[in-house]
């Protein structure tokens, strides 16, 4: 009899722990930002769009891409306009991330400029915030494009390219 109040007691205990495990998992789950959920816990960059806004605002500094070999923006300014997208191709395969670090004059150093979080596929990324804005002039850079595998985001092979940064 003693044995089996004995094991009673334990099961009972066992059963409660679950419960309250249970419990902390649901509260932690409810407590996530919904693209964590969605992403097996990975926070996908926010700003990341699925089109480009109809209408821009009219205070929003335009910005040039030539095939990423040359940037233009406006002087003294910290956010600028930019289309950085993942192809949609690359769904459940690669999630992106977008560089763009400013050269030093040996080339062997670098600023980074911005930086984007991930960036699922199909995404745009319309607006980013620079460390600092620059001076009127021409700069060296280089955009770095990251692809992360998105079965446990380990790095692939990079892409990046000079870019001709002209702030004027």
């Amino acid at each position: 009899m003693k044995k089996k109040r004995v094991l009673f007691v334990v099961s009972y205990i066992a059963l409660a722990l679950l419960f309250v495990f249970d419990l902390i998992m649901l509260f932690c789950i409810l407590g996530m930002k919904e693209e964590a959920r969605f992403t097996g816990g990975v926070v996908l960059d926010p700003s990341a769009q699925d089109e480009r806004p109809t209408e821009t605002p009219t205070t929003m500094p335009g910005v040039t891409v030539a095939g990423f070999s040359s940037l233009t923006i406006p002087p003294d300014v910290d956010t600028i306009a930019i289309d950085l997208y993942n192809p949609a191709e690359n769904n459940g395969y690669y999630y992106m991330t977008f560089e763009l670090r400013l050269l030093d004059e040996s080339e062997q150093g670098y600023e980074v400029l911005f930086k984007t979080g991930y960036v699922a596929p199909g995404k745009h990324i319309y607006q980013v915030t620079l460390s600092h804005s620059l001076p009127a002039g021409e700069y060296d850079a280089q955009l770095l494009i990251q692809p992360y595998r998105m079965r446990d985001l380990s790095p692939t092979n990079n892409v990046s390219a000079a870019v001709k940064l002209t702030v004027k």
